[in-house]
Order: C-alpha cells, then structure tokens, then sequence
C-alpha cells in the first residue's frame, strides 16, 4: 500500500521507493514502540508504588470548563457529606469502675492513702442517643459487627472488642463537639463560595482569588475531618492487635472505607473491593499497562491506540494549555499554547490507530493473517489487491 502511493506520486524508480517505503514502515514501527513504552512504564511505576500512587490529586488539581467532571470523581471533596450529622440510638460499652473505700485522714490506722477510683473485670452495656457522622460511624460499625461475625470473639476478647467499640463512639462524637462551631463555619463558608462560583466573572483577579480560596477550604475540610479519620484506623488498629494469629490466618480484618468512597449498590470486586477510590487508582494504572504493553508487542494495537488516545483526551481535559486559565501550567514543564506533550502524543498515537503498525514486526502479524484475513475473505470484507 505504502509503495503505490509513492509510485504515484512521485516518479521514482522502483528501488527508490521500496527503500523510502522501508524507512516509513520502520519509523511507524519505532513511534509505536516508543509511545507503548512511555505507557507501558508509567503503568508499571504504578504498581509498583501502589502504595503512593493515587489518581486523586491529579483530577482534584483540574482547571478549565472541564475541572467539575474530574471533580465529581473524587468522592465528596468538599466534605460537605461526610460532615452531615445524624442522631443515632447507640449501644456500647464502657468499664465497669468502682470507688474502693479506703482510710482517710484522722481515721484510725491511716496510712496516707486516700480514695481512689479503680475499673473492675467488668463492662458496663450502655444506650444513648448520640449525634454522629453517618458516613465515619455506619462505615465504622460495619467493620465492628463483620469482625464480630468472623472472628466470633469469645471470654475476655469479646470484652476487649466492646471495649474497643465503646472507645471509637466516645472519641468520635467527642470530636464532633468539639468541632462543631468551626463545621458549621466551614459549611456556611462553603455556601458562599458556591454562590461566588455561580455569580463569578472571568476576571484574572477573580480566578486567582477563587482559586487560593477553593484550596483553602478544601484543606479545611481535611482538617476538619482528621479527628474522624484518626478515631476510625485506631479502632481498626485495637481491633486487629486483639486478633490471634488462627483468627488472622483463618479470614482478613474488615476493611474500613468511608461510605462516601463505596463503590454504588454495594459492589465488592476481587481485588478492588469496595472503594471507589481503589477502582479509579486501578483502572488507571492497568489501563496504562496494559495499552503500553499491547502497543510494544503490536498486539491488537489499533484498539490499544484508541484506548491510549481517548486516555490522553481525559489528560488534556484536566489541564488543558489553553490561554486565561489559572493556574497556569508549572515553568518547569514547559510552554505551550493550546498544543502541548500531552496534545502531541495523542495527535500521534490516534495516527497509529489509522495504520496496520501491529503487523509491521508485532503480533498482529499473525493474528490477522491466521484469523482476521480468513474470516474477513469469508464474509466479503477482504479482497486481495492482485486478485
């Protein structure tokens, strides 16, 4: 194909054009390589830095006409629903303490000791009408009742776990009170500033201020939090130290997730689970790999190019190089005006999927001349230039 349109457009000899034909196909060749191997190894940095590598910051940092699609994938950023309240009936548990009686000063036979308050072996059950955060305490109940459930504690471990119980519901809703001014604050805050958002005007000053203001408050919210956060993973910590090395070996602790982050309708996937935090970090880090790993290969490459460009479009949607947005992009990563890395890679990898690279020394060489050819000549779609 490449060698007809030479011939037809320019008046070469036959060797001439063979041999530019030649450097075309292995240009393509190298483009793909490239490109596959830019994905292949930002997937694989992934996974092996699972541990650091979150999709959140990216699409938080969203700028443009674009920024609230990204911003609606990050689960309650604002707070505003994890800082909802809720009264509940709770039942927990608390030790069960008892004054001991002892000599006091001019009594006879005192020895300096004076009274004192001791706990027992015992707990005490109580029930009370608490205020709570729903998305912390229904998130952090759950984990309670499944380790009840898989564990089944016995004896003095199942006292250690009510325990336990009883300390989360105490520093939890204590930590709501004592934030309960600066949360409604933030809430009232929050309100104004969307209301700025939807009168704002497109003045530089403006988006700046707006801006500094949306990070601002978003760190607010963090901190705001924190409190919850803390008491959730240190339940969770008390619990697990509690469980004996047949109970860990036997089932895995429950994990905690605030109910904001669950996945819709209560799916559980292998692996993922039930954060939809985890699911985006994943699918991210795969789809890179994978689309990486197809394109070195020339495995199915046109569709890994598709997949690999419509990725690309989401990059330069959250932070497009258009003029008059803030923040501008970083010095550092250069200077671009409406095209930029992101905009010329996908310019080039949606060319790949116009070409047959993959069966240019790739395996869909053999894919397509062992199935796709065949069946395509069956069903009439293939015609054979010579024939």
């Amino acid at each position: 194909m490449i060698h007809s349109i030479f011939e037809r457009r320019f008046p070469l000899k036959r060797p001439y054009v063979f041999q530019i034909g030649l450097v075309a196909v292995i240009a393509l060749v190298a483009l793909r390589l490239t490109i596959g191997w830019h994905f292949f190894y930002e997937g694989c940095w992934k996974v092996d830095n699972a541990d650091e590598f979150s999709a959140l910051p990216f699409l938080t940092l969203s700028k443009g006409p674009f920024a609230p699609i990204f911003y609606a994938m990050a689960p309650d950023l604002d707070g505003e629903q994890r800082l909802k309240t809720a009264e509940k009936e709770i039942t927990f548990y608390v030790p069960d303490k008892v004054r001991v009686d002892v000599k006091k000063p001019g009594d006879e036979g005192f020895t300096g000791t004076v009274p004192a308050v001791v706990t027992s072996n015992e707990i005490v059950e109580k029930k009370e009408t608490l205020t709570v955060y729903p998305a912390y305490y229904d998130s952090v109940e759950r984990v309670y009742q499944k380790s009840l459930a898989r564990f089944k504690p016995e004896g003095e471990q199942l006292k250690a776990f009510q325990l336990a119980w009883g300390k989360y519901v105490s520093s939890s809703t204590a930590d709501l009170k004592a934030d309960a001014v600066d949360v409604a604050e933030y809430l009232s805050g929050l309100a104004r500033f969307r209301q700025d958002q939807a009168d704002r005007n497109d003045g530089p000053e403006q988006k700046k201020r707006q801006w500094a203001l949306m990070m601002k408050m978003r760190q607010e919210a963090k901190g705001l939090l924190q409190g919850q956060e803390d008491a959730a993973n240190a339940f969770c910590d008390e619990v697990y130290s509690l469980l004996t090395d047949e109970q860990k070996k036997a089932d895995s602790m429950p994990k905690f997730i605030v109910a904001t982050d669950l996945l819709p309708f209560g799916v559980n996937l292998p692996i993922i689970g039930q954060s939809w935090t985890n699911f985006l970090n994943f699918s991210v880090t795969w789809a890179l790999t994978l689309i990486g790993l197809c394109l070195i290969l020339g495995f199915c490459s046109r569709l890994a190019a598709i997949g690999g460009g419509c990725f690309l479009i989401a990059v330069l949607m959250t932070q497009p190089p258009w003029p008059t947005l803030f923040p501008a992009a970083h010095p550092e990563t250069g200077h671009a005006l409406i095209v930029d890395k992101n905009f010329v890679e996908m310019v080039a990898i949606f060319m790949l999927a116009t070409l047959p690279v993959g069966r240019w020394g790739g395996l869909d060489y053999f894919v397509w001349n062992g199935f796709g050819k065949p069946v395509m000549t069956y069903l009439g779609w293939y015609v054979e230039e010579n024939k």
